[in-house]
């Protein structure tokens, strides 16, 4: 076994254990997410929560408090650039550091470009050395929209159903918990909903509480559902006719959504289709007539049309995936 050969056996190891890690959400960073941790988590919450109380309270008087609160909803709005920590979060892996996933990209480059260096030249290599950033984003994506498309499901319904209970009298936290225990079990709305009750069972503060729903979904909605919900605790309002709008909103974009994606989904399938019958061809063209195949990858002039051919359809594709990638 040649040294280049070892070293793609060596990266190929490492790359594929990375990414079973990412998949499977095995703990790199030595903590695994648990019950224990959550109530944990809760707890120092509120620890800390009581602590600030204190101080402020001892020192400054309430107008502090008042600002920093104030203060803490401008980060939050602020914060609208996504970061990889913040994929990572979405993604359910809170617990792989960022340096993590960046390895697994290079690792992953690394791998392609030696197998890419066996058995073609300098233009799909250097394609090779992207191939670990486009793949790992992608499956990173994968795992947000998966959870987004779990939560997307069960939302419309969600924001019905409280604005039925809110009609019959129930006050806000009693309609969440209602309308949650009309969906189904497993229901990632409902988790949230059952998550954010905990807190405030558990003594966290009702805008702390509120404020972490749906914090680890990358959903658009779900920023305005929490602030309508706080404005109205603590201003008051007429919540009700809010959230009908809201879930109306909410509703058209999921048609617009689905009725985009199968738009798309024609002309990706189209293309996928062409590719299959090119390889087909190819196939048959190998069985029938093994010299035109042979030929292509031995002769130095059908060597560089032929990668010339395989680097404009690797473009193509990418190309095609980010111009027909919505997000609505």
């Amino acid at each position: 076994m040649t040294p280049m050969a070892l070293l793609a056996l060596v990266a190929a190891v490492v790359a594929c254990c990375l990414v079973v890690a990412l998949v499977v959400r095995l703990p790199i960073s030595g903590r695994a997410i648990s019950p224990f941790s959550t109530r944990q988590n809760i707890r120092n919450i509120i620890v800390s929560q009581r602590e600030a109380r204190d101080s402020v309270n001892n020192k400054e008087g309430p107008s502090v408090a008042a600002t920093a609160l104030q203060e803490e909803a401008v980060e939050r709005s602020a914060e609208n650039r996504l970061t990889i920590r913040k994929k990572l979060r979405f993604a359910q892996l809170p617990n792989v550091p960022p340096y993590a996933f960046s390895l697994a990209q290079i690792f992953v480059s690394l791998v392609m470009f030696l197998i890419t260096s066996m058995f073609f030249d300098s233009v799909l290599q250097i394609i090779a050395l992207l191939s670990g950033a486009v793949f790992m984003n992608w499956l990173l994506n994968r795992r947000i929209n998966r959870r987004f498309e779990r939560f997307d499901a069960d939302y419309p319904q969600f924001l019905l159903a409280f604005v039925g209970m809110l009609k019959t009298g129930l006050n806000p936290i009693q309609g969440l918990q209602a309308a949650a225990e009309g969906l189904e079990e497993g229901s990632l709305v409902r988790e949230e909903v059952q998550m954010m009750l905990e807190r405030l069972r558990m003594g966290v503060s009702e805008e702390r509480s509120i404020g972490s729903f749906g914090e680890d979904i990358y959903h658009p909605e779900i920023e305005l559902f929490v602030q309508a919900l706080i404005l109205s605790r603590r201003v008051g309002g007429n919540l009700s006719a809010t959230i009908d709008r809201l879930s109306k909103q909410v509703r058209r974009r999921q048609f617009f959504r689905r009725s985009a994606n199968a738009a798309v989904g024609l002309q990706r399938g189209s293309i996928w289709f062409i590719l299959g019958i090119l390889m087909a061809l190819e196939g048959y063209l190998y069985f029938v007539w093994p010299e035109c195949v042979t030929i292509t990858w031995t002769h130095p002039t059908g060597r560089s049309v032929a990668q010339a051919g395989l680097t404009g359809i690797v473009i193509g594709l990418f190309w095609i995936r980010q111009v027909t990638k919505l997000r609505v």
